[in-house]
């Protein structure tokens, strides 16, 4: 039942996630967009792990265990996957990984039955303290995604690791390591990491409170015309982009009206070459992009 529930919770958060803050972002081609679009799969793919694990807890077999157990692991690979995508590294080099520890864990699960609880704690462990070390490292997140999405993995991590050790020692699992503990330790973990990839569409923090200026103000020039011509949804990207790719370029920057406030020196020459190399911008996008830094009134004195 609480099994059943929670994956019932996950589909719906999963849905919410899609249209709210994967779908306005599907066609960037930035690490941000192919991070939303692993990350939605990676959602779908725990999903999966869920309905799999009520199956076999109802008698399906051990198949459906092994697949059950592989999905679980391939959830945080495919996240792993995804954050270490950058310029020069497209996800086709790191998704055969991901892809690879999978198969091998259930490998591992069909061939050693009886050890593969202890097989699959380790390998999360592993996997989950991956995906924490990378999500901070992680610059196309925004700092409260990327400080929820660590904490998760680093704490269904620890939880993992504790359940391994358990497992090889033969001590009481406890009731926080019994079966339902760990369906809700898991289900929990679904659902923060679901989370921080919707804090991807909350606005930045540090723009809201209207922060002091840096410097130059970078906006996206003449806002209606771009709507008009490229439609609302795209024009949110291309500001999302922007304000990423600031980061990128100048940790500091914040952000400002319908654009970035940042100190890099000639900064919109900076980001226009930025969001064309690293964000696949075409040449009337980057054409989008204007220095609204207010000038100074230079003053006469007598």
């Amino acid at each position: 039942m609480v099994l059943s529930i929670g994956v019932a919770v996950m589909c719906v958060g999963l849905a919410i996630g899609v249209v709210w803050v994967i779908l306005p972002r599907i066609g960037s081609t930035g690490p941000l967009g192919v991070f939303l679009r692993v990350g939605a799969l990676s959602g779908a793919v725990s999903v999966g792990a869920g309905v799999l694990d009520i199956m076999a807890s109802s008698g399906a077999g051990d198949l459906s265990r092994v697949a059950a157990d592989a999905a679980m692991v391939l959830a945080p690979a495919l996240l792993c996957a995804a954050l270490v995508v950058a310029p020069g590294r497209p996800l086709a080099r790191s998704l055969p990984i991901a892809a690879t520890v999978a198969a091998g864990a259930a490998l591992s699960f069909a061939l050693v039955p009886a050890a593969a609880p202890t097989i699959k704690a380790f390998t999360l462990t592993a996997a989950c303290g991956l995906c924490a070390v990378l999500a901070l490292r992680a610059p196309a997140l925004p700092r409260r995604s990327r400080f929820v999405l660590a904490a998760t993995m680093g704490s269904y991590g620890l939880y993992s690791a504790v359940r391994g050790v358990l497992s090889v020692t033969g001590d009481s699992l406890g009731p926080a390591f019994a079966p339902h503990g760990v369906i809700v330790a898991g289900i929990a973990a679904m659902l923060s990491t679901g989370v921080s990839i919707m804090m991807v569409g909350l606005p930045s923090a540090s723009g809201a409170t209207g922060g002091r200026r840096r410097g130059a103000s970078i906006s996206i020039g003449d806002w209606n015309l771009a709507t008009a011509a490229l439609g609302r949804e795209r024009v949110r990207v291309l500001l999302l982009d922007l304000r990423l790719a600031a980061r990128d370029l100048d940790p500091a920057a914040i952000d400002g009206p319908r654009g970035v406030e940042t100190s890099l020196p000639s900064a919109a020459t900076a980001l226009r070459e930025r969001l064309a190399t690293g964000y696949g911008w075409r040449p009337e996008e980057v054409e989008l992009i204007t220095d609204a830094t207010p000038r100074r009134r230079l003053r006469i004195t007598i």
